[in-house]
C-alpha cells in the first residue's frame, strides 16, 4: 500500500493536468484521476517507477475516451418539456425508498455487499470483481446475483417496487 501511496503523490497531479486538457472540464478530470488510480489499485500488477507515468497517462486516456463513449449514447434532454410536477407525497414515497433500499443494502455481508456495488456501481466485469475481491468468477456471479435477490426481497416486502 505504501507503494501506491507514493505512486499517488508522486503522479496525481500531471494525471490531473492530463485530464483536464483532455476533457476541459475540472470535475470530470477529478473523476478521471480517482478512476485512473481505482483501475491502478485494483487490477494492475508491479509498475515499473520509470514507465509509471506513461502507464497511468494510457488509463487516463483509456477512461476518458470510455466516458466520451458512454456520453455519444445520451440524448440531450428536450427543453421544450415542462418539468415534472412532483408533489410531496410522491417525494416522501421516493426518500422512503430509498431509505428502504439502503437498509437493505447494509443488511447484505460484507462481500456481497461489495461486490454488487462493483457491478452495479462501477460496471466491473465479472472477472474484475473476481480479481477485486480474490474469489473466482462463478463466485462473483453468485455473490451479485444474491445481493440482487436480497433487494428484491427487502422491497417487495416494504411494498415498494424493486429494480435491483
Amino acid at each position: 500500500m505504501k507503494e501506491f501511496e507514493t505512486l499517488y503523490r508522486t503522479h496525481a497531479s500531471a494525471v490531473f493536468r492530463f485530464a483536464w486538457g483532455l476533457c476541459g472540464d475540472r470535475a470530470q478530470a477529478e473523476d478521471i484521476v480517482s478512476e485512473t488510480f481505482v483501475r491502478v489499485l485494483t487490477r494492475a500488477p508491479r509498475i515499473e517507477s520509470r514507465t509509471a507515468l506513461a502507464y497511468l497517462l494510457t488509463i487516463a486516456r483509456n477512461t476518458y475516451l470510455s466516458g466520451q463513449r458512454r456520453r455519444r449514447r445520451e440524448l440531450p434532454l428536450d427543453e421544450s418539456l415542462p418539468a415534472p410536477h412532483t408533489d410531496p407525497i410522491s417525494r416522501l414515497h421516493t426518500e422512503a425508498h430509498l431509505a428502504a433500499t439502503m437498509l437493505a443494502l447494509r443488511d447484505l455481508p460484507e462481500g456481497v455487499r461489495a461486490a454488487l456495488l462493483l457491478r452495479v456501481d462501477h460496471d466491473l466485469s465479472y472477472e474484475e470483481i473476481a480479481v477485486a475481491l480474490g474469489i473466482s468468477v462463478g463466485a462473483a456471479k453468485v455473490r451479485v446475483h444474491r445481493a440482487r435477490l436480497h433487494l428484491a426481497s427487502a422491497l417487495e416486502s416494504q411494498g415498494g417496487h424493486h429494480e435491483a
